[in-house]
């Protein structure tokens, strides 16, 4: 990313959204791990609910705020997927680290197979848009090497393979050190004018 790029998300990640963003990330990584006793999680059930009533009057209307600008002012408060940190992207090779928390546990120590495209998709996303008009995922396959671990710094790498008009071709992979846990090849197509 460039300087004003990194500084942009740098303050992006300083509001009151972001700061949400991440508190219900803690949140869903604690109740996915948590031994809490019965009392303990009824206590933490109501404060949720609580949370849940403040913010219901502020929802996203997808029939009347439908809009691309979403995405940004979203950016700290999407939490179904695990975050890229360390970013570096030209437009035609991206880098990143990822770390898989309690919250994506799929089982023995093990990411859940089901968020390893999400973080692809974020990735690869980030790469065919940079310095491009918007397109959408037409395909994303993930071939699985190697189990991902939790609580790992897992690098991920992805690079352009060709852009065909509007098709662009991506792929990538994830390395936990020098193993590659998963791969990926992707198709995102560029929107025309006024598509959603």
């Amino acid at each position: 990313m460039s300087t004003d790029e990194d500084q942009t998300e740098l303050e992006d990640a300083q509001g009151p959204l972001p700061r949400l963003g991440r508190a219900l990330r803690a949140v869903q990584d604690g109740v996915a791990s948590t031994k809490a006793p019965p009392q303990v999680a009824a206590e933490a059930a109501a404060a949720l609910e609580r949370v849940a009533t403040l913010l219901a009057p502020y929802q996203y209307d997808v029939e009347t705020d439908r809009s691309w600008d979403d995405i940004g002012r979203a950016r700290g408060t999407r939490t179904i997927g695990p975050v890229l940190t360390d970013v570096v992207c030209d437009g035609h090779q991206l880098e990143a680290t990822v770390r898989f928390t309690p919250f994506y546990l799929g089982g023995n120590g093990a990411a859940h197979g089901g968020t390893l495209p999400l973080v692809f998709d974020e990735a690869l996303a980030r790469l065919t848009n940079f310095d491009r008009g918007t397109g959408r995922t037409a395909y994303l396959n993930v071939t699985y090497r190697s189990v991902t671990l939790l609580g790992r710094d897992i690098r991920v790498k992805a690079h352009i393979e060709r852009i065909d008009g509007r098709k662009r071709y991506a792929a990538g992979a994830l390395y936990d050190g020098d193993t590659v846990t998963a791969e990926a090849s992707a198709l995102y197509v560029e929107l025309r004018p006024g598509s959603a």
